[in-house]
């Protein structure tokens, strides 16, 4: 019998109370993964080449997660969405926990996060194209959005509290012992999806022989998922790489304790995270999602802009407050963006399609992605952390406006147009 199959009788509202609590905790143990394994590369690398090995790793798990991607729709079609987010999710834990009792064992940490990076990131890239899907049916919201936007609050708060418990943790404690925890609070998430029904239908994308054909094929069929596919990439290469890189950032900010100043810094922009539903909603009023989604990233643009300046002019822990507070404005941004992307993707074209147009959108972004953060890493590296959020910051203005002047053009409204009227 398929996990699709098994129906367990509860109200909605318990329903999707266990299912955002369960992701929660999920994120949670995520942040605290991602403070022990970015942790592990940047100590691998000593001071000077910290940033560097990090990117390395977190470019590698990018990489692999985009060229998974296409295979996304095909493997939803053929086992059914929810069952490949069980599995997704079960076999994410064993891994980490894995990892995270092989480094407690003393097994070197930068040649093992490296050699696991395909499986890590295949995983990513096969959740990344599930999870708004997921959302979006255990939720019942109205559009990918509007769950996105719901999810936000909930995964602010946990990657909050995951970021300062982890990075208190990992003051202490080795380093595996974020990543064992990581594994742990994951398995509760594949837990309630398996024993609880979505409340509203997941619909299945239509399998396609040629995945990557198909990536192509979305691609010259809908000008509107075009537009949405370059803004993306324009995020992966100029904004997107500041939270990836927050451990060497902060080292080279030279804040000690080294994890618990990142952890502030993510925990700063989770806070933001929860905070992005209110202008989702704001810039909602009478606007489409594409030049919202515009809107909000030039404006995490300008934020950076703020970073680089206020890092040039401050130090020491005053920099590390002020780089707080700004990091809150920047998660607000962000997810707003994010959120606005996904729904724009998710509109682009057929509702059956939408697993295939989020595919093609994750997999294009994606192949840039291990570019931007790679970028930074060595410009954080060989030059400073305030250049890389400078230069950031500068390339998402000048390289956004133009997009969110085309949006605004008779042809794009007119393709949205048709889009709807589908």
């Amino acid at each position: 019998m398929s996990v699709e199959a098994i129906r367990a009788p509860s109200s909605p509202r318990r329903t999707s109370s266990a299912y955002m609590a369960a992701v929660g905790c999920s994120v949670a143990g995520s942040a605290a993964g991602f403070l022990g394994a970015t942790g592990t590369t940047n100590a691998a690398g000593n001071p000077g080449n910290g940033a560097v090995y990090t990117g390395i790793y977190v470019s590698a798990v990018l990489l692999t997660s985009a060229l998974v991607i296409p295979y996304a729709p095909t493997l939803s079609h053929r086992l059914g969405a929810r069952s490949l987010f069980i599995k997704c999710k079960a076999v994410t834990a064993v891994v980490w926990l894995a990892v995270g009792f092989l480094l407690l064992a003393g097994v070197p940490g930068m040649p093992l996060l490296l050699v696991l990076s395909p499986v890590l990131g295949a995983l990513s890239g096969l959740g990344s194209v599930v999870s708004p899907v997921m959302n979006k049916a255990y939720l019942a919201a109205p559009g990918m959005a509007a769950a996105f936007a719901r999810m936000a609050v909930i995964s602010g708060i946990a990657w909050g509290i995951g970021s300062l418990a982890g990075g208190l943790l990992l003051d202490v404690a080795p380093l595996g012992w974020g990543l064992i925890v990581n594994g742990l609070l994951t398995i509760p998430l594949a837990v309630i999806v398996s024993r609880f029904a979505p409340l509203a239908a997941l619909s299945d994308p239509i399998e396609r022989g040629r995945p990557w054909h198909d990536v192509w094929g979305s691609l010259r069929g809908s000008e509107a998922l075009r537009r949405v596919t370059l803004l993306a990439c324009v995020v992966a290469l100029c904004i997107a790489p500041l939270a990836l890189l927050l451990v060497p950032i902060t080292q080279d900010l030279r804040h000690q304790p080294l994890l618990v100043g990142s952890g502030l810094l993510m925990a700063a922009m989770a806070l933001g995270e929860a905070f992005s539903p209110k202008l989702v909603r704001r810039l909602s009023i009478g606007h489409a999602d594409l030049p919202s989604s515009a809107v909000t990233a030039i404006g995490a643009g300008v934020v950076l802009i703020l970073f680089g300046i206020s890092s040039l002019l401050l130090s020491g822990p005053v920099e590390l407050g002020v780089w707080t507070l700004i990091s809150v404005a920047f998660g607000v941004f962000r997810f707003a963006s994010r959120a606005f992307t996904i729904g724009a993707t998710a509109e682009s074209r057929a509702p059956e399609l939408t697993a295939s147009s989020l595919a093609t959108m994750m997999l294009v972004a994606g192949l840039f992605a291990p570019l931007g953060t790679f970028v930074w890493s060595l410009l954080i590296g060989y030059f400073s952390a305030s250049t890389a959020v400078l230069c950031g910051g500068t390339a998402m203005i000048v390289l956004g406006i133009p997009i969110l002047i085309s949006t605004q053009s008779p042809n794009s409204r007119n393709s949205a147009g048709g889009v709807a009227a589908e």
